[in-house]
């Protein structure tokens, strides 16, 4: 499946919903105020994101040296021994820099439909609740 801005806001807003991130709404306003720079064309979903710090939002997470994954997690799918991970990133200032979304520890093109089974398996990262 290709990957394309839609599947970035899909996931975002997916993402944003969760009560396992901490302030999660701030997730989607550092998205709606970003823009992607970068859609993965792997078979992935994922997309990386300038986030401008002037636009008046709070950093997802206090500055830092270098940035990073700040929060991770993972389903299983309905199909058997199948999951969907996601990882968040941020830039060294603590702004959303990108998210990525794998299907099956990313040796897998990303399906057309699938059914993500509640609840998350793994959870973690310093925006988890």
């Amino acid at each position: 499946m290709t990957n394309t801005e839609e599947h970035a806001r899909r996931w975002v807003g997916f993402l944003a919903a969760r009560p396992e991130i901490r302030n999660a709404g701030l997730l989607l306003e550092h998205f709606r105020h970003g823009q992607i720079s970068r859609l993965c064309d792997c078979g992935c979903q994922s997309f990386e994101l300038r986030t401008s710090e002037t636009a008046g939002l709070d950093p997802l997470v206090p500055a830092s040296a270098r940035g990073g994954c700040v929060f991770t997690m993972a389903f299983y799918t309905q199909e058997p021994q199948k999951t969907v991970e996601f990882g968040v990133f941020v830039d060294a200032a603590g702004y959303l820099q990108g998210i990525d979304v794998d299907y099956y520890a990313n040796s897998s093109p990303m399906p057309e439909s699938l059914t993500l089974l509640e609840p998350p398996f793994h959870v973690h990262g310093v925006i988890a609740i």
